[in-house]
C-alpha cells in the first residue's frame, strides 16, 4: 500500500477528510496555509499523508523535492521555535520539515 504526500481541505462538513492517515506516524494538518478565496470550512490547506492510493480532491506532491519547494514558497516568512531556547524562534527550514514528512511516509510505506 502506497502512502502520499499530498496538499488537503477538511471536508465540507468541516471534518478531515477520509483518505487521511491519522496513524500515530502519519502526518496530518501541519504546514496550515489559509485560502481567502475559499469558504470556511474549506479555507485552509494543510500538508498530510493518504492512507492510500485514493486521495480524494487533495493534491499529490510527487516527490521530496516538490513539498520542500511548496514549503519555500508558502513559508518564507514563517518561524519556529528555537530547540536550544525556548524564548527565541529562527527562520522555517523547508529542508528539514520536507524531510521530517517524507521520512514519515517512507517509513509508513516500509
Amino acid at each position: 500500500m502506497a502512502h502520499h504526500c499530498i496538499k488537503y481541505r477538511l471536508t465540507a462538513e468541516g471534518t478531515v477528510p477520509s483518505f487521511l492517515d491519522l496513524h500515530e506516524k502519519g502526518v496530518g494538518g501541519v504546514f496550515i496555509v489559509g485560502d481567502p478565496s475559499t469558504a470556511s470550512p474549506r479555507d485552509m490547506v494543510m500538508i498530510g499523508l493518504s492512507k492510500n492510493d485514493d486521495i480524494g480532491d487533495a493534491e499529490l506532491i510527487p516527490t521530496q523535492a516538490d513539498l520542500q519547494a511548496y514549503l519555500e514558497s508558502v513559508g518564507a516568512d514563517w518561524t519556529s521555535g528555537n530547540p536550544g531556547n525556548p524564548e527565541e524562534t529562527v527562520p522555517f527550514d523547508a529542508t528539514v520539515a520536507a524531510e521530517w514528512v517524507w521520512q514519515r511516509k517512507l517509513a509508513l510505506d516500509a
